[in-house]
């Protein structure tokens, strides 16, 4: 699905980070797992922007540097990267290295449950997003939507793994009721604090548009 936002409205950025050595060997070991980034973008309306969908097989130098390099072209609020048995290594080096750099990375070890089947997971996160017309991905991201459009059968899935991945470290939206609640309660504050009514009304306005 297509539209146009300007990147200052999506300002709330998520990556994930998927190793190719995470692998399980339950999956073809005739194709050679790639390392995959993808970063995606919330807005206020419940819609998902990806932003970057990158996979490469390529050093674990390589992997890192490009890690940093999208942090920096993102400025992400948190990179998620999976933690399962050795990946949890990889997690404390690249945190180790970022400290030895000065660089700032925030990293989020993701710890993914091992009960769940890994095509149900994908399926069960991108489904519901998908369906409701919730998802953009530019024109040019060919290997994410072919990654989406032959998934599960495909035994290529780096892409739409990260992307389930990074989707799923977006908060869940507040519901209507607190968001009443909160904004009643942010009134209260400004009426008692002596704020002019016009600008209670403006606040007021704004948000019963969101």
């Amino acid at each position: 699905m297509e539209t146009t936002t300007k990147l200052e409205d999506l300002p709330i950025r998520y990556g994930f980070c998927d190793p190719a050595s995470s692998k399980k060997d339950g999956e073809l070991k005739q194709v050679k797992a790639r390392s995959a980034i993808v970063v995606v973008a919330p807005d206020w309306l419940g819609r998902i922007f990806v932003l970057d969908a990158w996979a490469k097989r390529c050093s674990t130098d390589e992997l890192i540097e490009r890690m940093y390099r999208t942090h920096e072209l993102w400025n992400l609020r948190q990179l998620g990267g999976e933690a399962n048995g050795l990946q949890e290594l990889f997690q404390e080096a690249v945190m180790r290295d970022a400290r030895l750099r000065g660089k700032r990375l925030p990293l989020r070890p993701i710890h993914q449950s091992t009960r769940l089947d890994k095509d149900w997971r994908i399926r069960t996160i991108l489904q519901p997003v998908i369906a409701n017309g919730r998802l953009f991905i530019r024109p040019d991201m060919t290997e994410l939507k072919t990654e989406i459009g032959s998934f599960p059968l495909s035994p290529i899935k780096d892409l739409v793994d990260a992307l389930a991945s990074a989707i799923k470290m977006i908060p869940p939206r507040p519901t209507r009721r607190e968001d009443d609640r909160e904004l009643n309660n942010l009134l209260a504050y400004l009426r008692k604090t002596g704020a002019p009514p016009a600008v209670i009304e403006e606040i007021a306005r704004r948000r019963s548009m969101r």
